[in-house]
């Protein structure tokens, strides 16, 4: 309708598909050696023809920038909990130019498989996704929303993934993060007292990386950013099925315009 009110030129549905599918194959995205050793992956099922429910997972890799917000820096589509090598498998070598390279999930193991043994990265978990993640456990331990244990439990995961920032001294560091680590292990043992099997073991494995940035130094912002790139993909995705090579080539095209 835009094009004809400016231009008086009538363009069907599938001319304007086509050019979409064109462009999306020739956007090629990488990570900018000028920008932040610091990013953020995560995935979001898709609606694939001929496949039940969401076929496929959507994965996107974001780069944090020097000025604020972020760029994307990858994106693929493959099964859910795998395929993440197609993701990062062309962006090796230009990962390999940090020195050192912060890389924020909300905890999926299989990201970093991706990456084992072909470049040096920090692994940090999302901070912003742990207590939110903790609702689903506790529900599926049968606690009761809004109990006096489902809120102390909650409240005391969310005083433990609040981050100060801008705290240089190494030493105060240390104590800061093992004060949060005391805070951890009692809290994971109250879990168990109380039969919350499945909280407790959520806890236990996200333990070992929820303080890697800070103890290294790192200003890595742990909240989740890449979440709102999500948003942007979801609202042009959930419209209808889609085949994997139109899923794809549309976000390229919409994320680019959006981020890059």
């Amino acid at each position: 309708q835009k094009i004809v009110g400016m231009f008086g030129w009538a363009l069907d549905r599938m001319t304007i598909w086509r050019s979409v599918q064109r462009v999306g194959r020739e956007i090629h995205f990488d990570v900018d050696p000028d920008e932040l050793g610091l990013g953020q992956a995560d995935g979001t099922g898709i609606p694939i023809r001929g496949i039940k429910k969401r076929g496929k997972e959507l994965k996107v890799f974001v780069q944090l920038k020097k000025h604020g917000g972020v760029r994307v820096a990858g994106v693929a589509i493959g099964k859910y909990e795998g395929d993440w090598e197609k993701l990062f498998g062309p962006l090796i070598e230009g990962l390999k130019k940090f020195k050192q390279f912060l890389l924020v999930t909300d905890g999926d193991t299989n990201i970093l498989k991706a990456l084992s043994g072909k470049v040096q990265v920090i692994f940090q978990r999302c901070l912003w996704h742990i207590p939110h993640q903790f609702k689903w456990y506790l529900w599926k331990d049968g606690v009761k929303r809004r109990s006096s244990g489902w809120l102390y439990a909650l409240a005391e995961l969310f005083e433990i993934c609040a981050i100060r920032s801008l705290v240089n001294d190494q030493k105060l560091i240390r104590e800061m993060v093992h004060s949060k680590e005391r805070r951890l292990s009692v809290l994971i043992r109250y879990c168990r007292e109380k039969g919350w099997k499945h909280s407790a073991s959520y806890l236990e494995n996200a333990q070992a990386d929820m303080f890697t940035a800070v103890l290294n130094r790192l200003q890595g912002r742990t909240n989740s950013l890449v979440e709102r790139v999500m948003r942007t993909v979801n609202f042009r995705i959930n419209v209808g099925k889609w085949s994997e090579a139109g899923a794809l080539n549309v976000t390229k095209l919409r994320l680019a315009y959006y981020y890059n």
